[in-house]
């Protein structure tokens, strides 16, 4: 789907345009200013959301959902398909009234109200979708400045700040292609330099990557993940990628059956060994179970350290002296945090023992089932 040529400038055309991008946000009336670290932008009260079905049944999409998401930083919500996600981007939107609770934006309360504040209140939000929902017969420089264009902004003024953001994504040179004629990476960044038109607080991606190639993905994510950096602005994106939570996401919500599993700092969810939001984030090392000889069980471990912590090795020299071999091992650096899972092949005979003194050892262990 991309072309070894899309993204190719991204990274020295959103350098060379960070400064440009900033000044136009302040003529625009932005604010490409610092992130406010620590700040609620956005807060969700015992948000609820019901759906009444032909017939008179009741579904219940999201059930008492409390979520604060700091300003400037990237959060993901994750969950499988039905969890909800869609329920809450639209009512965190104001495309739809919750059946209960409150919706805040930077200190507003979105819920109840009246049209003519909401639809102001909603240009401090930005969307980004699965498809870049381009206008197929405008350019790309139109379908960024049809925001501004919308919001009345004069052609001159709108034109020159579509220009930048396209620079600032990488596609100085594509502004007056058609979507047509775009292939579906640049097509996704034209779509992220449209939700920045209007200089938005809040960034909301609805699985903005799940379309694109691995490549591109990253590019995507990379571009995002400057963009926060360069702008301030908080981003939400909503996916099942765990991918995605893992590259740029500072912390994370996990979404199951309308409700909330979990929600933290990525740093405080894969440092919890036993979160099942670690589990997907970092999953344990596949295995062949004819690799495994007989007598003998395969035991998951489960650790996290810190730089300078050698808790990697202090579990690896443990299972050499309990007689147990490595059949296979992950591991990975998150948020300042590195997390390990090993399948370890031990003696079914000594199998107590050495659960026993891995969990003396503060290891994370279970038999895999």
């Amino acid at each position: 789907m991309t072309q070894s040529s899309d993204g190719a400038k991204a990274s020295n055309s959103a350098t060379r345009a960070s400064n440009s991008a900033t000044q136009a946000a302040g003529k625009n009336g932005g604010q490409a200013g610092p992130v406010r670290g620590g700040e609620p932008m956005i807060v969700l009260e015992n948000l609820s959301k019901r759906y009444t079905l032909r017939g008179g049944n009741e579904v219940e999409a999201l059930k008492n959902v409390n979520l604060t998401v700091d300003a400037g930083s990237i959060h993901g919500i994750v969950g499988q398909s039905g969890a909800g996600k869609s329920t809450l981007i639209r009512c965190l939107t104001g495309l739809e009234e919750p059946s209960e609770g409150k919706v805040y934006l930077d200190g507003t309360q979105l819920t109840g109200l009246r049209q003519g504040a909401l639809r102001k209140a909603r240009r401090k939000i930005g969307m980004v979708f699965q498809a870049a929902n381009l206008l197929d017969s405008r350019t790309a420089l139109q379908n960024v400045a049809y925001p501004l264009k919308i919001a009345g902004v004069g052609k001159t003024e709108r034109e020159a700040r579509a220009k930048e953001l396209l620079e600032l994504v990488g596609l100085e040179g594509r502004a007056n292609s058609y979507p047509s004629q775009l292939s579906g990476g640049q097509q996704q960044r034209v779509g992220i330099a449209r939700a920045l038109a209007a200089n938005p607080e809040v960034v909301l991606c609805d699985e903005p990557t799940s379309a694109l190639d691995a490549e591109t993905t990253r590019q995507v994510l990379a571009l995002l993940e400057r963009i926060r950096d360069t702008f301030g602005v908080t981003i939400v994106i909503i996916t099942h990628e765990m991918g995605v939570v893992r590259e740029i996401c500072d912390s994370a919500t996990m979404l199951e059956h309308g409700e909330i599993l979990e929600s933290g700092s990525v740093r405080k969810i894969v440092a919890d060994p036993r979160s099942k939001l670690a589990r997907e984030l970092v999953p344990m090392p596949s295995l062949d179970d004819a690799e495994i000889g007989p007598d003998t069980t395969v035991l998951d471990v489960m650790f996290t350290s810190k730089p300078g912590v050698p808790t990697g090795a202090t579990v690896l020299s443990l299972a050499s002296r309990m007689g147990a071999d490595v059949a296979a091992g992950t591991f990975e650096s998150m948020a300042e945090v590195q997390v390990g899972r090993l399948a370890l092949a031990v003696p079914t005979l000594h199998l107590k023992q050495i659960m026993q003194t891995l969990e003396q050892n503060d290891i994370a262990v279970e038999v895999r089932s």
